[in-house]
């Protein structure tokens, strides 16, 4: 009989304890998890992929063309989705100095960044 009442002690410890437990996960702050749309994750997971190819052929013999080809497709979706822009470049030298053109060496920026390359259109001339 004694095992018996060390089971139901047991038993009611464990009870209270998950009810305290479940307590303390309530009055947590939910995290805030920024949102990824689905391209996004593709081209994550694309990236992820690559680098585990890389790192599992100890180098990029195994690497196929075929990768980089998805890598960069999903590379356009995701910059197309979020409507990145390259970045405009003055040139300061030369016989072109004074032009504009689009220097896409530099990073991509948000569409509403005070920097961005406009493509003009040759139809307006």
């Amino acid at each position: 009989m004694s095992d018996n009442t060390f089971i139901d002690w047991l038993e009611t410890e464990l009870a209270m304890k998950e009810k305290e437990d479940m307590a303390r996960r309530g009055r947590k702050k939910k995290v805030q998890v920024p949102t990824i749309t689905d391209l996004q994750l593709v081209f994550v997971n694309r990236v992820k992929d690559l680098v585990m190819n890389i790192h599992d052929a100890n180098g990029v013999e195994y690497v196929t063309y075929s990768d980089v080809s998805k890598l960069d497709k999903a590379f356009d979706d995701v910059v197309e989705e979020a409507n990145l822009k390259h970045q405009q470049m003055t040139i300061e030298h030369g016989r072109d100095k004074g032009t504009v053109h689009r220097a896409s060496w530099q990073d991509l920026v948000r569409a509403d960044h005070p920097n961005i390359y406009v493509e003009k259109d040759d139809d307006d001339e």
